[in-house]
């Protein structure tokens, strides 16, 4: 496996823990009370996972990744992985314009890693 592809695996590993700490924020939410939230075991999966992308995103900006790649992968992975939790987990709808938008993220990883 060549290294470049190894960097994209990183990459894409650290972008699904961003959105997953996220869900994980968006579940321990539900609290009744503000302050409940925060002793939510949740609450810790999400700190954890924060760590766990920073260590990542560090390393991959040591090696001479450039911000612009690791910062347009980040924003389509998290969003195509926050659109698929929110339909399944939380019940959310995509709008046309919405669905329009991911495609046209997407297209644009492709176009700029020509």
């Amino acid at each position: 496996m060549s290294i470049k592809y190894i960097y994209i695996i990183l990459l894409i590993v650290a972008s699904s823990a961003v959105a997953v700490a996220d869900v994980f924020l968006k579940k321990a939410s539900n609290s009744v009370n503000f302050f409940d939230v925060f002793k939510n075991p949740l609450m810790i999966g999400a700190i954890l996972l924060y760590i766990f992308q920073i260590f990542i995103f560090s390393y991959l900006f040591y090696i001479g990744i450039k911000l612009i790649n690791v910062g347009i992968v980040q924003i389509i992975f998290y969003t195509l992985i926050i659109a698929v939790t929110s339909i399944l987990f939380f019940h959310e709808t995509l709008t046309l314009i919405k669905v329009v938008g991911i495609v046209l993220g997407v297209v644009g990883i492709i176009l700029i890693n020509f």
